[in-house]
C-alpha cells in the first residue's frame, strides 16, 4: 500500500463509522481496538496513514475481504458530520452532490474530487496526486459515497459503472454485488458513474438536526408572511433555500423568486432596506438555530451558512447582535 503526505485525512465523524460499525457487526473485535474513538466534529481530523493503519488492523482480525463493503454499507448522515447534515436539507441529489464538492475537504480529503459531464452522464473522478492511499481506504470512501447516495435518494439508483486505480481483488464480484454495476480495477483514475438524470431526484425526509431546525424557521417564516411582517413575500423563504444549496447570491436569490437581480435590488431599495441587509438577518437567525442545538461547532456553521470562513461569521454575527457567536451559545 503506498503511502500519502501527511496533508491527506478524513474526519473524525467519518472514522467513527469504522467504530459504529464494529460494536454493531464484531463487538468482539471492537473491544481489541488498539485505536481511541476519535472525538465527533469536522474540525477533528485522522491522517490517512491512521485511517489506513485502522482498516489493516481490521482487515487482520476479520480476514474478510467484503469487510470495506459492509463498512460502507453501515453509513448514517451522521459519520457525515458537516456533510451529512447540509445534504439532508438540499432539495434534490444535484445540489448535494454540489456540497459534496464544496465540503468534501471537511469529510474525506486525500485527492480531490472533480466533476465532469458526458452526454447523459455524471462522472465523478479522483485522481492520484497526493498518491495512492490502496485498497482498503479507496473501498471504503467509494462504498461509503454510493451508500450514503442511496440513504439519500427517495428512489434508490445504482451507479452505471465504477472503476478503481487499484489493482483488481480476489473478490470482484462482492463489488458489483455491493455497487450493482460493472467494477474496473487498475484504471488511471477512481470513478463513480451516474446517469444525469440522478441529479434531478428528489430526497427522502431526512431525520437530522438541520431538517428539524428548517421545518422551525419554515414555521417562522409562515407566520411572518401572514402577519405581513415580510418586505417582499417569498425572500425570506428563497434567502434560506440559496444559504442551504451554497449560493447566498443576489442573482440565485432573485432566481428563486422568478426575477432579476437587478429588479429584487430596487425593490428592496424602494422598502428601504438591501440585499446584504435581508441577507445578513436570515443568516443570523438560522445561526441563533445551529448554536441553540449545540450540535455544530463555529467553524460547521460558517460553512454551512456559506461564509468565506469562521471570523467573517463571528463578525457577521457581532454585528447583528452584539455579541460573538460562542456568548451567544453560553448565554443560551
Amino acid at each position: 500500500m503506498n503511502a500519502l503526505s501527511n496533508s491527506g485525512h478524513v474526519s473524525a465523524s467519518y472514522v467513527n463509522l469504522l467504530f459504529d460499525w464494529l460494536d454493531h457487526a464484531r463487538p468482539d473485535v471492537s473491544q481489541r481496538l488498539p485505536f481511541a474513538r476519535p472525538a465527533a466534529g469536522d474540525l477533528n481530523r485522522v491522517n490517512v496513514l491512521q485511517w489506513q493503519a485502522m482498516l489493516d488492523w481490521t482487515y487482520q482480525q476479520l480476514e474478510d475481504p467484503a469487510m470495506p463493503l459492509k463498512l460502507a454499507a453501515h453509513v448514517r448522515p451522521a459519520n457525515m458530520g458537516l456533510l451529512g447534515y447540509v445534504a439532508s436539507c438540499c432539495n434534490n441529489l444535484g445540489e448535494a452532490f454540489a456540497r459534496l464538492q464544496q465540503f468534501e475537504n471537511l469529510v474525506y480529503s486525500v485527492n480531490s474530487l472533480q466533476v465532469n459531464f458526458s452526454e447523459d452522464q455524471l462522472l465523478l473522478q479522483w485522481g492520484a496526486e497526493r498518491g495512492k492511499p490502496g485498497h482498503w481506504v479507496d473501498s471504503v470512501a467509494i462504498g461509503v459515497l454510493v451508500a450514503f447516495t442511496r440513504h439519500l435518494v427517495a428512489v434508490p439508483v445504482d451507479p452505471l459503472k465504477v472503476q478503481f486505480i487499484n489493482a483488481e481483488p480476489g473478490n470482484k464480484e462482492d463489488f458489483r454485488a455491493f455497487f450493482g454495476c460493472d467494477v474496473h480495477f487498475n484504471q488511471q483514475v477512481t470513478e463513480v458513474v451516474w446517469p444525469v438524470t440522478l441529479l434531478d431526484a428528489p430526497l427522502k425526509s431526512a431525520d437530522s438536526v438541520m431538517r428539524t431546525m428548517l421545518d422551525q424557521q419554515a414555521q417562522l417564516l409562515l407566520s411572518q408572511v401572514k402577519a405581513g411582517e415580510e418586505t417582499i413575500p417569498g425572500l425570506q423563504k428563497a434567502l434560506q433555500e440559496s444559504i442551504s444549496a451554497g449560493l447566498p447570491n443576489l442573482d440565485e436569490v432573485a432566481r428563486r423568486l422568478c426575477t432579476s437581480g437587478r429588479s429584487l435590488q430596487r425593490r428592496l431599495q424602494e422598502q428601504g432596506s438591501s440585499f446584504r441587509h435581508e441577507l445578513e438577518s436570515v443568516r443570523v437567525e438560522m445561526a441563533k438555530s445551529c448554536l441553540n442545538a449545540g450540535n455544530l461547532s463555529l467553524a460547521d456553521i460558517a460553512n454551512l451558512l456559506a461564509y468565506n470562513d469562521q471570523s467573517a461569521f463571528t463578525h457577521a454575527f457581532k454585528r447583528v447582535t452584539g455579541s460573538s457567536p460562542a456568548k451567544y451559545q453560553q448565554a443560551n
